[in-house]
């Protein structure tokens, strides 16, 4: 479980480690990054399927972990790094500027585009991955003060909304006046109790007017491409949204981010999907003419699937950050970094899994909770079996991000 905001390193996604998934990652970075930069991509997928035929519970593969990571790592250089790994030289990674936002559905707050939307900006506004580097929103601001030359906040709004005025084309209409004002404005902190205020009806209402407004304010600081990460689109057709209010959200996904500027020309839009979604969403999709989502070689260049582990190897691979940790400096002797497992502990928890992350992560907390409440020097193979033998099965929750807030703070992340 990757929890977006969230201050347990345990399942906030920042001990993400690249390597357990890095030939996807970088097909992420080639097909989605470079895709939205030069071959005009505006969906992506992200796919996890189940580890057995007929298994309907595809999820816990690290899809929602390394759209994280992704999405921290281009904010950092505003995609330099990514062109980099893809082998651009210096004068072209930094040709064509780009950021990434990541929002998710919810069954309890967030069930439409706009609401999708409005998070979306507000993880530009807050979201800090280490509580002291910049929000995104304030970066793009020294941008913005970079390009006009000045930090007058006159002159920094006036730049924005001569943004709008350039646009020929279907908008929204006018800009978030406030909205404007406040990110123009010194740290995060006035863009962030603005979009606070904003009631949840509002929020769903007019959470594309937001997002607009956000991409006037990226386009006046030189950024040319925006990738939103979206997590968790299966909960848009959950049994609680009626057909007609899933057709009508999908719809808007064509409506707003195809057909309206500036989204049209800046949005590329990345979503998870498994099969429970594709079932749930397939119809209403086709209907709405958006791009289809199926793993297909018709598709191979706007999707991406996450594989299950290969072996205890990559296991252990998967478990040594959160490991690290978790250690108090010292704990580990030098080597032995899978501390307090042993090389077989590792294995017999790697077979006791079901090849997902999600599990291997839950198991090995499992294990590690007992084998300190029981005081153990290290944790063997007889001590994984006993203590998973002896735990209760899991049972997973219907939504994993089921808590989100009206307003989340990302700051604090």
């Amino acid at each position: 479980m990757s929890v977006v905001g969230g201050k347990n390193e345990r399942e906030n996604g920042h001990l993400y480690e690249p390597g357990v998934h890095a030939q996807q990652l970088r097909e992420v970075i080639e097909k989605f990054v470079l895709g939205m930069s030069y071959n005009g991509l505006k969906f992506g997928y992200l796919w996890s399927i189940g580890v057995v035929p007929a298994d309907s519970d595809a999820r816990g593969f690290g899809k929602s972990a390394l759209m994280q990571h992704l999405a921290r790592q281009v904010n950092k250089d505003f995609g330099v790094w990514a062109y980099r790994e893809m082998g651009l030289d210096e004068e072209d990674a930094t040709e064509v500027p780009v950021c990434c936002l990541v929002t998710s559905f919810d069954t309890a707050k967030v069930r439409s585009l706009g609401a999708a939307l409005f998070t979306a900006v507000e993880y530009a506004v807050t979201y800090s991955p280490d509580g002291v580097e910049q929000p995104l929103a304030e970066r793009l601001r020294d941008r913005l003060i970079e390009r006009v030359g000045s930090d007058d906040l006159s002159d920094l709004v006036a730049a924005v909304t001569d943004e709008h005025r350039s646009i020929r084309g279907r908008t929204l209409g006018p800009p978030e006046d406030k909205l404007v004002v406040a990110l123009c404005e010194e740290g995060w902190k006035p863009a962030a109790e603005h979009l606070r205020l904003v009631t949840p009806t509002s929020r769903s209402r007019n959470g594309a007017s937001y997002m607009a407004t956000f991409l006037l304010f990226a386009a006046a600081a030189g950024l040319e491409h925006v990738l939103v990460f979206c997590d968790q689109l299966e909960d848009l057709a959950s049994t609680t949204t009626v057909k007609a209010k899933r057709n009508l959200e999908v719809e808007k996904f064509r409506d707003v981010l195809v057909e309206t500027l500036p989204m049209a020309d800046m949005v590329t839009l990345v979503t998870t999907m498994h099969p429970r979604s594709s079932l749930a969403l397939g119809t209403a999709w086709a209907l709405a003419d958006l791009p289809p989502f199926e793993l297909t070689e018709a598709n191979r260049l706007s999707t991406v699937k996450l594989p299950a582990l290969r072996d205890a190897t990559q296991a252990a691979q998967l478990l040594r950050p959160y490991l690290a940790a978790a250690r108090k400096d010292g704990a580990a002797r030098k080597g032995d970094e899978m501390f307090p497992f042993t090389p077989d502990a590792i294995a017999c928890l790697f077979d006791r899994s079901t090849r997902k992350p999600r599990d291997v992560l839950r198991k090995a907390h499992t294990v590690i909770s007992a084998a300190a409440a029981a005081n153990l020097p290290r944790i063997g193979t007889s001590d994984v079996q006993r203590f998973l033998e002896s735990s209760v099965p899991h049972q997973p929750r219907q939504s994993h991000l089921a808590t989100v807030a009206d307003s989340i703070d990302w700051h604090d992340a």
